[in-house]
């Protein structure tokens, strides 16, 4: 008796442990986040008016010099279930890398995007085919003299992004 209990109890965790593992699988692949989305065309006067529009005009002339948005392109966001990476794509051009090879964890409606020397926290929302970003904090270090701050809000949230794929 004492035999066959053991055996059923086994056989009951094996069954739970194997849906708790299908179920993480399913709801990672159902994850909102994960895909590929795009900005329309953005331009760096549309970027310079984000800036303005949230209080951080002051870096204007700096980031001028150190934008990756050197021409009018959109961005192109692609989140797989363990990766991020966002890109420049130039109409007629390649794409180029901008904010990549990051690591990010989802917790409710925030995400962490993580990089070896920091993170940055922002609040998300999926409506439709729609992703919208909001910057709400971060650890990332100035670069080359400017808030990591200036660089995700010109990026993120100077336009919403539209579901690729």
């Amino acid at each position: 008796m004492r035999a066959l209990r053991l055996a059923v109890m086994t056989v009951v965790t094996t069954v739970l442990l194997t849906a708790a593992a299908s179920a993480a699988t399913s709801s990672e692949a159902q994850s909102p986040l994960v895909g590929t989305w795009r900005t329309g065309v953005m331009t760096p006067a549309n970027a310079e008016a984000t800036l303005r529009r949230y209080g951080l005009a002051k870096w204007i002339p700096r980031f001028r010099s150190q934008t990756p948005l050197t021409e009018p392109m959109a961005m192109v966001l692609v989140i797989s279930p363990t990766e991020w990476d966002l890109y420049g794509k130039p109409k007629g051009k390649r794409r180029v890398e901008i904010d990549y090879d990051a690591r990010y964890v989802v917790k409710g409606n925030t995400v962490d995007k993580i990089h070896s020397s920091g993170f940055t926290t922002l609040r998300w929302s999926v409506k439709g085919r729609k992703l919208t970003l909001r910057w709400l904090k971060t650890t990332e270090p100035s670069y080359m003299g400017m808030p990591d701050k200036v660089f995700q809000y010109a990026l993120y949230m100077t336009q919403n992004f539209s579901r690729a794929s």
